[in-house]
């Protein structure tokens, strides 16, 4: 028993490293986008989409043989993401939203597409993780072409904080870049070492409790990451700044379904078929087409939240399940 509460201290001290690593990562990385004038939408979507705990969490799993956390991780995450942390916001706030443009469902199906083949054939992960990461390269230029043209950002908080944001410049500027560079590797190392240790209580969490990996990476490392877009959305919400958690939430999907599922997929290289990867798979892709019509009507009411949380209630029951039956077995 000991033995047992060692390592969950060891798993929750390295999630930890992470969570306040990650914070210094993105904060500092935000700060030199700004400092090189990208574009604030630029910085939501692609910087406050960084996922760097989730992607650490699954590269280190895969890494270290554990594939079904790897790309559990991926699915899990997503899921939750999605449905969780729209949820619970929903019983409590009419949340409005911004339409989302179609482009950027476009590449998450592609992605998702990827990400089913890769399932089902041999060396599959290995082959589409490899387009996974061209797809975000392609989503990464796209952006910054049609934002350099356009100079007219439709995002509604970026008008409301334009003089916060040329204040916060000149402010800065007058900080080292160097040291912002220091922090943002230094940041990224704690990051890695946090996902190694999360990783190694991992396994012998598995071995001593008898969890299936599949359960462990598709719910319960799925869950623990996700704490950080569960706050971020809420406090979005009450500042009434929605798209910026909305943004960051689709670039996040994005992140994770391309950069994090490539490099864990080529790593992983092969996995074996087993239905709990289908079920899950369908569930987010599910999520993604109901997000893609919640996007189109432009908010997010009690109804939404009612059916956003009869997908994840549906996830937790059909893992739960399978574990069950695995359990018996």
């Amino acid at each position: 028993m000991l033995t047992l509460f060692i390592w969950i201290g060891l798993f929750s001290i390295g999630y930890l490293i992470i969570f306040f690593s990650a914070d210094i990562f993105l904060d500092n990385l935000k700060d030199l986008c700004i400092m090189y004038n990208i574009s604030p939408f630029i910085i939501g979507l692609l910087v406050l989409g960084i996922d760097p705990e989730e992607s650490i969490a699954s590269i280190v799993a895969a890494m270290n043989g554990l594939h079904y956390v790897a790309i559990g991780n991926v699915i899990g995450n997503s899921i939750i993401a999605l449905s969780l942390c729209f949820a619970m916001p929903a019983f409590f706030y009419k949340i409005e939203i911004e339409s989302v443009p179609q482009f950027y469902f476009i590449i998450i199906y592609t992605s998702m597409i990827l990400i089913l083949i890769g399932f089902l054939i041999y060396l599959g992960l290995f082959i589409f993780g490899i387009l996974a990461l061209i797809l975000y390269f392609f989503y990464v230029y796209r952006n910054l072409r049609h934002f350099s043209k356009e100079g007219d950002i439709d995002f509604i908080t970026v008008k409301e904080n334009e003089r916060k944001i040329k204040f916060k410049q000149l402010d800065i500027k007058k900080s080292s870049k160097l040291k912002k560079i220091v922090l943002v590797i230094s940041s990224f190392i704690f990051i890695f070492i946090g996902g190694e240790l999360l990783i190694i209580a991992t396994e012998k969490l598995i071995l001593i409790t008898q969890i299936p990996e599949a359960l462990f990476g598709f719910v319960i490392i799925a869950f623990v990451t996700n704490v950080e877009e569960l706050t971020l959305v809420f406090k979005s919400i009450k500042k009434q700044t929605v798209e910026i958690g909305f943004g960051g939430m689709i670039g996040k999907l994005i992140w994770n379904l391309t950069i994090t599922f490539g490099i864990s997929g080529m790593l992983v290289m092969n996995i074996e078929f087993t239905w709990i990867l289908i079920w899950n798979w369908l569930i987010l892709f599910g999520l993604i087409l109901y997000f893609n019509i919640i996007s189109k009507k432009k908010f997010i009411g009690k109804k939404d939240g009612i059916i956003l949380m009869s997908f994840f209630i549906l996830f937790i029951i059909i893992n739960l399940l399978i574990f069950g039956l695995t359990f018996k077995n």
